[in-house]
């Protein structure tokens, strides 16, 4: 294997894509990097925007949640493709605070409503596009499509193809869900 140039920790061990949650008009992706990263490396692992863009034809918008600044990549990249791009920083290992959550979703509600005559998707990643990003989903499943939090994390896990791993992820969806069951 050549030499990673780099590389997060721990991004080579997770696919880059797989499939949309087609309710919620969004598609966990792991952290696209810049071409130079791979750039005379002997390893076939490349995933940058271009190839983010290759794979989602019908993407329209661009969530980065990882707390790094600049991003990993040149957002221009996107948005010179007609592509709209949205940072919210979010600190990894710990529970996203309640105020993130919802600019999450205001983003994707505001590009939901935008979008209602069309079939763009939006991408989330955060650098694996598994614990930050699988609890912004499956929260936003939780909250606003009314999904169990056994029943998000399902999905989650069966269309990104990695589970959330965090176990103090878990445990707050599990909370919010069985509050939001109590509740009603």
């Amino acid at each position: 294997m050549g030499r990673k140039k780099n590389i997060p920790d721990g991004w080579l061990d997770y696919y880059p894509i797989k499939d949309a949650i087609h309710e919620a008009r969004i598609i966990p992706i792991k952290c696209p990097l810049p071409r130079s990263r791979f750039e005379g490396s002997l390893f076939d692992a490349r995933w940058t925007p271009g190839d983010v863009m290759n794979a989602i034809p019908n993407l329209g918008l661009i969530v980065d949640i990882t707390n790094k600044e600049p991003a990993y990549y040149d957002v221009n990249e996107f948005r010179q493709n007609g592509i709209e791009h949205v940072k919210i920083p979010c600190v990894g290992h710990h529970v996203p605070r309640d105020d993130i959550f919802y600019r999450f979703c205001e983003v994707l509600d505001t590009f939901t409503r935008q979008n209602s005559r069309n079939n763009n998707i939006v991408a989330l990643h955060c650098t694996h596009g598994v614990n930050r990003t699988g609890y912004m989903i499956c929260r936003y499943l939780v909250e606003r499509l009314n999904y169990t939090a056994r029943t998000a994390l399902q999905i989650f896990g069966s269309q990104r193809g990695h589970p959330v791993e965090r176990e103090n992820y878990i445990e707050d969806l599990i909370r919010i869900s069985e509050s939001i069951e109590s509740s009603r």
